[in-house]
């Protein structure tokens, strides 16, 4: 009886405020890819939420096997659903998550806990569902087009004491 009444007041210790989650995965479809949401792994988001916001900071560390996440924090901003979205879409590694379309299967959560909004996506491997009307039909070998690689870091000179350095 005495671990239950600890784990409660740890529970209740460590909850913050809770979202709805649909607002965040639906800005996360509309940004990325839509994704089949799945029970267990928007389980797994709210755990991850609420284990971030206890520690007061981001750690991958938590990340549980056999699934790739994206983690946000913000504080103060109007929006911070699209504030966390934006975060994710200006770093590399989270966009590359994000566009992999070989996570199929998603699970977010939002928590806010003193003021400062949590943000967890969970993702697994799985088949997409249809990405609805913008999406381009298949098309066959004859008719595919190769276009260049863009991902490649862009060259930027730095100026140093006056001098302009080209990175190699």
């Amino acid at each position: 009886m005495r671990y239950l009444v600890l784990g409660a007041i740890l529970l209740f210790s460590t909850a913050g405020v809770t979202r709805a989650d649909g607002g965040l995965t639906d800005a996360v479809a509309a940004a990325f890819l839509v994704r089949t949401v799945d029970a267990g792994l928007h389980e797994i988001a709210h755990a991850r939420v609420a284990e971030i916001a206890a520690a007061g900071r981001l750690d991958h560390g938590g990340m549980r096997p056999g699934t790739a996440e994206v983690l946000a924090w913000n504080k103060g901003v109007a929006n911070p659903i699209s504030k966390a979205v934006g975060q994710w879409i200006g770093s590399d590694v989270h966009r590359g998550i994000l566009s992999d379309g070989s996570y199929g299967r998603i699970g977010c959560a939002e928590t806010v806990a003193d003021g400062v909004h949590w943000f967890a996506c969970v993702l697994a491997a799985g088949p997409l569902p249809a990405q609805g009307a913008g999406t381009l039909p298949a098309q066959d070998a004859s008719t595919t087009v190769a276009l260049p690689d863009t991902a490649t870091a862009v060259r930027h000179p730095a100026t140093v004491w006056g001098l302009r350095f080209m990175p190699d």
